[in-house]
């Protein structure tokens, strides 16, 4: 479909940005694994985060506008990309899913704007993928708070977010259950993943909750189960096929992420010698292709996601 014409000035002020202010810095910064914070600002402007989003201070724009902004994000650079999404669709999207009313009020206008930066905590150290079949990350209600207790593992912004939303089990009735972590929460720590080669300027963090203090205010009051946290997956899962059904979602992931494997292995191999450099880009993209491949949902997982759907019978394991 083709983009109206104020929608494809947003794509183009997008691709403008990323052109003057991104290319000429950013390999700098994924050589060095550290994020462009002076970036920061300058994205502000755009007002790009929570697109699709209605109300609470968002656009109401179309997923199509949602999806090509991350293309044009990603064209230049896979890892802005990501912090982008993990913000503003991840993380935003948890509040905007399974928030309460008054939840979205204060949280939605101030990350829309980036006063306030999101990470979404799910991925755990044993349990990558296949979260569904059981957290380790637990949560206890002790009269008006909650405990959270366990870890967190590959969570993207967390080194620098002022809230993660966490995903725990609950003790009591076995359910998934979502939380706004503030940085500044008591039991609430985040150490930087070293050594990555992929997505390096993604600040990935390995999360410690050790008797994390929760007051119930803070507990997304519409996540109750891990179906709650599926929809939040689905939204963000294959861009624009956020509007598909979860066994289309995941099918889009899968193709979409194995061409992408294949292109910038033959780009790497034209470029000859010289593919090798993070001059040229290539070796770059080829490296961050991996991340992309495996996170959302490992081809594997969502293949067995789109057999389930077919076939009626669960083969995780």
């Amino acid at each position: 479909d083709k983009l109206p014409e104020k929608d494809n000035k947003l794509r183009l002020k997008v691709r403008e940005f990323m052109e003057k202010n991104v290319k000429p810095i950013i390999n700098d910064y994924w050589y060095r694994d550290e994020f462009p914070h002076e970036l920061i600002p300058k994205l502000k402007e755009l007002d790009i985060c929570g697109l699709s989003y209605k109300g609470y201070g968002c656009q109401n724009k179309s997923n199509l506008l949602d999806g090509v902004v991350a293309a044009e994000l990603s064209r230049i650079d896979p890892s802005l990309s990501t912090f982008i999404g993990v913000h503003s669709g991840l993380s935003m999207g948890s509040i905007y899913l399974c928030g309460s009313e008054e939840q979205k009020d204060y949280w939605l206008p101030k990350m829309r704007n980036m006063e306030v930066l999101g990470a979404f905590g799910l991925t755990e150290p044993l349990v990558g993928s296949g979260v569904a079949g059981g957290l380790t990350t637990t949560c206890e209600k002790k009269g008006d708070k909650w405990v959270l207790n366990g870890q967190k593992k590959w969570i993207g912004n967390s080194t620098f977010s002022d809230i993660t939303i966490i995903w725990a089990r609950d003790i009591n009735d076995n359910q998934v259950k979502g939380f706004i972590v503030e940085k500044d929460n008591i039991g609430f720590s985040v150490e930087k993943i070293e050594g990555k080669v992929s997505l390096k300027i993604v600040q990935n963090g390995l999360i410690t909750l050790d008797n994390c203090i929760i007051e119930e205010k803070n507990r997304l009051q519409n996540a109750n189960s891990f179906k709650d946290t599926s929809k939040v997956l689905k939204m963000t899962r294959a861009g624009v096929a956020c509007r598909m059904k979860d066994e289309q979602a995941s099918l889009a992931k899968v193709w979409i992420t194995k061409a992408m494997r294949r292109l910038v292995s033959t780009g790497r191999e034209l470029f000859g010698g010289n593919g090798i450099l993070l001059e040229y880009d290539i070796a770059k993209y080829m490296a961050d292709a991996e991340a992309l491949y495996s996170y959302e949902g490992t081809a594997q997982i969502n293949e067995l996601i789109v057999g389930r759907s077919i076939t009626g019978k669960q083969a995780f394991i």
